[in-house]
């Protein structure tokens, strides 16, 4: 992602908006597993997360980083890969991306 996007500068606000898109990544998770109707143990299971991370990952707390963790949370949640693409452009942010 770091190809596509320019870093944004490490300021006290932008900290603070990379926080609210890191919670609102976390919330599209949350909800992708809830219509998938697994818990977040079973949703970990099916990624070869821990559930703690999980859990994180849904708190806006952990953000995945590579692709494969990008696929696995995608397959585990039957999100078509164009459909995670398009919430991770969204919420580049949260990954500190302008």
């Amino acid at each position: 992602m770091s190809m596509l996007f320019a870093p944004l500068p490490s300021t006290t606000e932008n900290r603070y908006f990379q926080g609210v898109w890191s919670r609102m990544f976390g919330t599209f998770m949350a909800s992708g597993r809830e219509k998938a109707e697994l818990s977040v143990e079973q949703a970990a299971v099916l990624t070869g997360m821990g559930s703690e991370q999980w859990s994180a990952m849904e708190a806006g707390a952990w953000l995945p980083e590579t692709r494969q963790q990008f696929r696995s949370i995608a397959a585990a949640l039957n999100i078509d890969w164009t459909t995670m693409v398009s919430i991770v452009m969204m919420c580049r942010g949260a990954w500190g991306l302008s």
